[in-house]
């Protein structure tokens, strides 16, 4: 396995020569299993292997309704700035749909 040092000197060297603030791609390279069964395909792992901040945000739905998420992952130390542009996507796309079952907040 590579050290993570090298995974955040690689990233943060890409982020600099290409003049990019954040990564986006989707969680997952397929569609969800059912709860309960082993899931493979996962895309988050650049995160935990260089210790570069990461934050995941509603992207949509498969047509048959299961949710899937976007990560988006920054350059080190970029943790208020991954925090809006996650914010202004999830107000951008709207992609975030409570479950039926969560009660209504009461506006006190």
């Amino acid at each position: 396995m590579t050290p993570p040092n090298t995974w955040r000197t690689s990233s943060n060297e890409m982020f600099c020569a290409k003049r990019v603030d954040a990564l986006a791609y989707p969680t997952i390279r397929r569609k969800a299993n059912v709860v309960g069964e082993p899931q493979m395909g996962s895309n988050c792992q650049l995160s935990a292997n260089s210790g570069l901040p990461a934050i995941t945000v509603p992207g949509g739905f498969t047509a048959d309704g299961l949710p899937v998420g976007v990560e988006l992952l920054g350059r080190a130390w970029t943790e208020p700035q991954l925090i809006k542009f996650a914010y202004a996507y999830e107000q951008t796309t709207h992609h975030r749909r409570p479950p039926a079952s969560t009660p209504a907040l009461d506006a006190h």
